[in-house]
């Protein structure tokens, strides 16, 4: 009877100091100079200036070669079917994502040229939550179009590995784990929901499309062959797949960029100690030397 008291109140407290966390979690807000600086520095260099504009510059090129099918061996010209696609709406957020992080990037860097400059007085607006949200679900979806296109919807019969496959299948990927490795963005474990709500929306639309007789460019009644709404159980299964697949996906990159932070974290107290050390070792005693002429 006591045990069972005891683990009772062991159950109270652990769910009270679960709860406790979550109310921490949820009302911390970043701040907003975490959005427009990489993560191992404190200011906007020329450097971090100029690789925001080639990463923008790199998803708008993607984008256009995609419509225009340029670097496609068999381009099919049915550029009207374009914006059907998974793949190409996370072309779009990834576009709108880097758009964004270059003015904010470019806002500071101009910003930080005046005298009376401070970041630590950057606001945390509506411009960095749109980013916010759309770094982190094009993150976890990018990757998420990468693992699923290769391992269930490429076929070497239909499909060719070239260059505008690749474009848009692996270089989706690398611009946003670049982007991850690089920027001082927060991952929460919380956030899982905003990737799942945008591939919710797409199989909204799939749907939709299918009922109202929309064609893929090769003229099936699917976009997907995966995604055939004429087998509504398998189908579910397949969404149901790809929600754990970019919340699994979240997860780990939210393990990744605290491993980053806990190694810029070491790096920096290194850094201050050897710095300390240097500052409080005697001065190294220099003999004089008296020339007799």
């Amino acid at each position: 009877m006591r045990s069972t008291g005891r683990r009772t109140m062991v159950n109270k407290i652990w769910w009270h100091e679960i709860k406790r966390k979550w109310s921490c979690l949820k009302s911390e807000v970043p701040h907003a100079r975490l959005f427009s600086e990489p993560r191992w520095q404190d200011h906007v260099a020329v450097w971090y200036l100029i690789y925001r504009w080639l990463i923008f510059l790199s998803w708008i090129s993607i984008i256009i070669l995609s419509i225009f099918e340029v670097g496609s061996y068999e381009p099919q010209g049915n550029d009207q079917k374009w914006a059907i696609y998974l793949t190409n709406w996370d072309l779009v957020l990834g576009a709108a994502q880097a758009f964004l992080g270059c003015f904010l990037v470019s806002r500071r860097w101009k910003s930080q040229r005046e005298s009376n400059y401070q970041p630590d007085n950057l606001v945390f607006g509506k411009l960095e939550k749109v980013y916010w949200f759309l770094f982190v679900a094009t993150s976890s979806i990018a990757i998420g179009v990468t693992v699923s296109y290769w391992a269930a919807v490429y076929d070497p019969k239909i499909h060719h590995v070239d260059p505008l496959n690749i474009l848009l299948h692996v270089c989706n990927s690398i611009l946003m784990c670049l982007d991850v490795c690089i920027t001082n963005i927060p991952f929460r474990l919380k956030h899982f929901w905003w990737s799942v709500a945008i591939v919710t929306l797409y199989a909204i639309f799939s749907l939709i499309y299918f009922f109202a007789g929309g064609l893929n460019k090769d003229g099936y009644d699917y976009i997907y062959k995966i995604l055939d709404w004429k087998v509504p159980g398998r189908t579910l299964l397949v969404c149901l797949g790809g929600f754990v697949f970019v919340v699994a996906v979240h997860c780990l990159l939210c393990l990744f960029v605290k491993f980053k932070d806990r190694l810029h974290m070491k790096i920096n107290e290194k850094r201050t100690d050897t710095s300390s050390r240097s500052d409080n070792q005697p001065p190294v005693a220099i003999k004089r030397i008296e020339i007799i002429v």
